[in-house]
């Protein structure tokens, strides 16, 4: 049931523990500032989401805290000598939380979903490569819909296998996204009977999850709480370590961090608090030792739609990166931030550290306006989400900086999902200016440059490339990429690629990020994934 508490009362729970009893073992406290936008695996691709998602369902194949893909539920798997077919096996002891086994149609049929356009994954293009799988998607655009998609086989119930259109490096770490969690073929069809199809039975599952994972889904106040319990029959018997995880909504970073430092929190990220505070618990040698750091792998930076005026003149978008001043910008971070060079962070694979990067130049941005015959008319929306303090001082900065070039803007913060919803709607109503950001999903070059920078992830809603960038040199490369073996020649490719894409300027790149998370005492086992940014399930909490 959706309803809206006042915050006094939500916060309740936590304060009345504030240090005055013993907290129960085995529980862990946690905050975010707001809901997850779905608990449904096919539509899992924000942060929030995937925390709890990831601890109730799970893949075929999962990354260790060394970012190796291993075995998850999947017990064996084998890759044919041209990297397109793909085999898995499947352990014998995985069981949704009703008891049932998970088999190898639930894998295929949760693809399936996911592929579906009435879906509305934004992970769809990440199965697109699967033989078969765009006939699929036409197939039931056009209401002729064919059975399965070719490319997926289900020889048994303890066996999948895949078989791509063309080899592809980067399809195994695909199998680790949320997107390609097994969802239950049966029990998901019972909702679908009962409350519809697409979105109405995305909020379905959402509402009522069935998982095989670590925790099971207790409750879910929306904006308000979340509770989840360990699940006894869990297939890798020693996780959990904890026994509930409790999350309270709807807490900004402030309040998280009060009720932090009295005791009412046991893990909380403090890459996004106030710079005062951040500094504080730093700096603090009650905390010394509780605090990890590792980077963030993300890029952070401002979209310009280059299908709409006046960005679809290069030198308008050059002129604009040249106007920011970005060194201010990372400044509101205190240390949390180094400014971006181009779209891959340091520590993937093809970051280049001689690649150009603008600087702060206003002179020369009001030049290239000039020759650009740059004429506004009315100022220009520009977009930004409130889910991070930075962002609103980042927003300010931006158009004290562009006004100063005789580009007049308008900034308007929003919630995520409703910037999200604009930002990806192509066309006059979508977004304009965007600011954003872009987390990996696995390890690899091309998961930043083909979601920002290729044609294929343009949609009419839905999109990932969210600056609706296309250049068919570009397109060549990323395409090419995917198809080159790992090793030097594939490293270059997207080396070319970033090159021209820095030089068209479809975005302003404006930093990476450092991520903090703090603990109690109480918690051990605690350590930053490389690929996730909760792993509840190996915390023992005293």
């Amino acid at each position: 049931m959706r309803r809206l508490l006042p915050i006094s009362l939500f916060l309740l729970p936590l304060a009345a523990s504030c240090g005055h009893a013993p907290q129960p073992p085995g529980v862990i406290r946690v905050a975010q500032d707001s809901d997850p936008s779905t608990l449904d695996p096919a539509r899992s691709y924000d942060t929030t989401s995937i925390i709890f998602t990831r601890l109730m369902y799970r893949g075929l194949v999962e990354y260790d805290f060394e970012a190796k893909i291993h075995e998850e539920v999947a017990q064996s798997y084998s890759i044919s000598e041209d990297g397109k077919t793909y085999r898995f096996q499947l352990r014998p002891d995985v069981r949704w939380w009703d008891g049932k086994p998970v088999e190898a149609a639930d894998f295929r049929y949760a693809i399936e979903r996911a592929l579906d356009p009435a879906t509305a994954s934004d992970g769809s293009s990440f199965f697109t490569g699967i033989e078969g799988a765009e006939e699929w998607m036409k197939s039931l655009e056009t209401k002729t819909p064919l059975a399965h998609v070719k490319g997926i086989e289900v020889p048994s119930p303890r066996e999948i296998v895949f078989h791509l259109a063309q080899s592809d490096s980067t399809f195994l770490a695909r199998l680790t996204l949320p997107f390609a969690y097994a969802v239950p073929r049966d029990y998901v069809e019972g909702l679908r009977k009962q409350y519809g199809s697409g979105k109405l039975l995305s909020d379905a599952l959402s509402e009522h999850p069935m998982g095989c994972g670590p925790f099971k889904f207790a409750e879910w106040v929306h904006d308000s709480s979340l509770r989840l319990e360990k699940n006894p029959d869990y297939f890798r018997p020693e996780f959990p370590k904890a026994n509930t995880i409790q999350a309270q909504f709807g807490i900004s970073t402030t309040l998280q961090t009060m009720l932090f430092e009295q005791g009412s929190l046991d893990v909380m990220p403090i890459t996004d608090v106030f710079p005062a505070d951040f500094l504080r618990l730093k700096n603090s040698p009650k905390w010394k030792g509780l605090i990890a750091d590792a980077p963030m792998m993300d890029i952070r930076y401002m979209a310009m739609n280059n299908e709409l005026e006046p960005f679809k003149d290069r030198r308008v978008r050059q002129a604009i990166c040249y106007a920011i001043n970005r060194d201010r910008i990372v400044s509101f971070l205190t240390g949390r931030a180094s400014k971006a060079r181009g779209a891959l962070p340091e520590g993937v694979q093809s970051y280049d550290p001689k690649l150009f990067s603008y600087p702060y130049d206003p002179a020369k941005a009001k030049q290239m306006l000039k020759e650009a015959g740059y004429k506004q008319s009315a100022p220009i929306p520009m977009i930004y989400p409130l889910t991070e303090p930075w962002y609103a001082k980042a927003a300010q900065s931006i158009q004290q900086d562009l006004e100063a070039i005789g580009i007049k803007i308008e900034t308007k913060g929003m919630r995520y999902g409703d910037l999200k919803a604009i930002a990806s709607r192509r066309g006059p109503k979508g977004g304009r200016l965007v600011m954003q950001g872009w987390l990996q999903d696995f390890p690899d070059p091309s998961n930043y440059l083909d979601p920002l920078f290729n044609k294929r992830s343009i949609r009419d809603a839905g999109s990932l490339n969210r600056s609706f960038y296309s250049n068919p040199k570009v397109n060549e490369l990323l395409d090419s990429a995917l198809l080159t073996p790992n090793g030097p020649a594939r490293w270059q490719k997207y080396q070319e690629a970033q090159r021209i894409i820095v030089n068209d300027a479809p975005v302003v790149f404006l930093h990476n990020t450092r991520r903090y998370v703090i603990r109690q005492p109480r918690v051990k086992g605690f350590q930053l994934h490389p690929e996730w940014n909760a792993t509840y399930e190996y915390l023992t909490v005293d």
